[in-house]
């Protein structure tokens, strides 16, 4: 009697370890997947973190008077007294 129940145990733990290999081979192509898409974001992540550094140091310029002229220059296409202008038509 213990050796039938001896051979029972060990055969249930077998079919549990049999059971959890397939289910890991299973998984891994998904596991891969899931790593690729977190390695990506967190790249993402790094890159936007980075515009927003740059967003911030903008911000912080143009409290200046170096930032309320480089406005000036590029969006409104204002210049300062005894600066010229050259038109490149070739362009």
């Amino acid at each position: 009697m213990k050796r039938k129940s001896s051979l029972i145990t060990k055969l249930i733990i077998l079919a549990v370890v049999i059971y959890a290999v397939v289910t890991i081979v299973a998984l891994q192509p998904k596991i891969d997947t899931l790593k690729s898409e977190s390695n990506s974001l967190n790249d993402e992540v790094l890159a936007l973190q980075e515009a927003n550094h740059s967003l911030q140091n903008d911000i912080e310029a143009m409290d200046t008077d170096e930032g309320i002229m480089k406005i000036a220059r590029e969006r409104l296409n204002l210049v300062a007294d005894g600066e010229w202008i050259f038109i490149d038509k070739s362009k």
